[in-house]
C-alpha cells in the first residue's frame, strides 16, 4: 500500500479557527487533541478507538485531507474497505496532487469485488488521465491568472516594442491557448466535483430498475463500488456504474464522498 502510517499535523490544519475567537481558540484546541489521540491509538493497534476519534474531529467540521487520510487508514486496518476507500476519496477532493493519497486509492481499488467492461486506456491517456487527477480548482484557476498575465504582457509588447512583433505574438498566441485550454479544464474539474458520487459501504447490495424492492433485479454491487448519484426518490436512489449501467440502490448501502 502507497502508505499506511498516520500523518502528525500539529494543527496549522486548523488554522482556520481565528485564534482571537476565545470559542474558536477552545474549539481548535479540543480537535486538535482528538486528533492527536486517535494518531496515539493507531500506533497502538487500537483501530476503531482511533476511528471514533478521527470520526469526533470530522464532526466538529473539519474539512482537512490529512484527518480524512488517516480516518481512511484507520478504516484500512479495521477491515472496512467500503469506508476506507470513501474517506480516501474524501482526501484526494481536498488535495488531488498527493501522490500518498492517490496511491493508497489506487491500491484499495485493486481489493476490490467489482469490475467493470472500460477500454482500456493505452499510455497516453492514462498519463494525462494522471496530470488531470493531480490538478485542484484552485491551481488550474492560478493557470488562468498566469495566462491572462501572459496576454496582457504580449499585448503590451505589440503596442510598446513593435519591433519584435513575431516574438509578441509568439507570446500572445501560447498565453492565450494556456488560457483557453486552462478554463476549459477548470470546468470539467468544477462540473466533476459538483457531480454527487459515493462509495458503496456494505458487503453485497442489488440495483434494482425501479425505487422499491418490488422491481427487477438489474445488478448486484460489492463494497468499495464507485457511484455516481442522479437523483433520489425516498429511500432509493438512481446510480450510474462506471460503465453507464443504470439502477436504483438503497441510500444507506452507500455514502457520499
Amino acid at each position: 500500500m502507497g502508505a499506511c502510517t498516520v500523518r502528525h499535523v500539529t494543527f496549522t490544519l486548523l488554522a482556520f479557527f481565528l485564534t482571537s475567537n476565545p470559542g474558536r481558540s477552545e474549539a481548535s484546541d479540543a480537535a486538535s487533541a482528538l486528533y492527536n489521540e486517535g494518531n496515539a491509538l493507531y500506533r497502538q493497534g487500537a483501530y476503531e478507538a482511533a476511528i471514533d476519534r478521527y470520526q469526533d474531529v470530522v464532526g466538529s467540521g473539519i474539512r482537512n485531507p490529512d484527518v480524512y487520510y488517516n480516518l481512511g487508514n484507520a478504516y484500512f486496518k479495521a477491515g472496512a474497505l467500503g469506508q476506507a476507500l470513501l474517506n480516501y476519496e474524501r482526501a484526494r477532493r481536498l488535495a488531488p496532487s498527493d501522490p500518498d493519497i492517490s496511491g493508497n486509492v489506487a491500491f484499495a481499488n485493486t481489493l476490490k469485488v467489482d469490475r467493470f467492461d472500460i477500454d482500456a486506456p493505452n499510455a497516453v491517456t492514462r498519463f494525462l488521465s494522471a496530470i488531470y487527477t493531480r490538478l485542484s480548482p484552485n491551481g488550474l484557476a492560478a493557470w488562468v491568472s498566469f495566462s491572462f498575465l501572459g496576454i496582457c504582457f504580449g499585448l503590451a509588447g505589440l503596442l510598446f516594442l513593435p519591433g519584435r512583433r513575431v516574438r509578441w505574438f509568439v507570446v500572445l498566441g501560447v498565453a492565450s491557448l494556456g488560457c483557453v485550454l486552462s478554463i476549459a479544464l477548470l470546468t470539467v474539474k468544477v462540473d466533476e466535483l459538483n457531480t454527487p458520487k459515493g462509495i458503496v459501504l456494505v458487503p453485497e447490495t442489488v440495483g434494482r430498475s425501479g425505487p422499491s424492492s418490488d422491481y427487477l433485479q438489474v445488478f448486484t454491487l460489492h463494497e468499495g463500488t464507485l457511484v455516481v448519484l442522479e437523483r433520489q426518490e425516498g429511500q432509493w436512489g438512481l446510480i450510474r456504474l462506471p460503465n453507464g449501467i443504470g439502477g436504483w440502490i438503497q441510500l444507506e448501502t452507500f455514502g457520499m464522498i
